[in-house]
């Protein structure tokens, strides 16, 4: 599985590849939201692996999704359940390329018990990688603060000698 890292880098990387505004937080937390459905069952209940399985697949990730829209404005379900959904499938993609050391997930659960993945990268190799991984999203980060000048303060906002605030009004004026 990738770790949790990985998957927010990704999950950032492809936000800045579609432009995401309002809804990235939502869209992150869809990224981690099969994880958050389904490891703690089985971190708290270990003997409940194969059971805790049923909750990292795409029906009850998206029924979640479903699930926490609704507590939006009417207005906003929808693009919310879109950015929650497209993260969880991001996600999914994720852990579909990884080599299991069991079977793989339940990609149709509760339609089928067969298990699914394609198997090109080992369980350690998102480890191994991630630092590289975490390298280029916080190269792709600080690259997009300096182009949108986002990096600094705004002209006109530095700070003046002797402690005035921006603008030049000295602090005795501070509201």
């Amino acid at each position: 599985m990738p770790d949790l890292a990985t998957h927010l880098a990704t999950a950032y990387l492809a936000g800045r590849f579609v432009k995401l505004r309002r809804l990235a937080a939502v869209f992150y937390l869809g990224v981690l939201l099969p994880d958050l459905v389904s490891r703690p069952i089985h971190i708290v209940f270990p003997s409940t692996f194969w059971m805790a399985q049923s909750f990292h697949s795409p029906v009850v990730v998206f029924l979640f999704c479903w699930l926490i829209s609704l507590f939006f404005r009417a207005d906003q379900r929808r693009p919310v359940f879109l950015a929650l959904g497209a993260g969880s499938l991001l996600h999914f993609l994720f852990d579909l390329t990884q080599r299991h050391l069991v079977a793989g997930y339940l990609w149709f659960f509760p339609f089928s018990l067969e298990r699914y993945s394609i198997g090109w990268i080992k369980p350690d190799d998102y480890v191994r990688w991630l630092p590289l991984t975490l390298l280029v999203t916080v190269s792709v980060f600080l690259a997009g603060r300096l182009m949108t000048g986002k990096g600094g303060l705004k002209p006109g906002m530095e700070r003046r000698a002797g402690g005035s605030l921006p603008g030049g009004r000295p602090r005795s004026e501070q509201v």
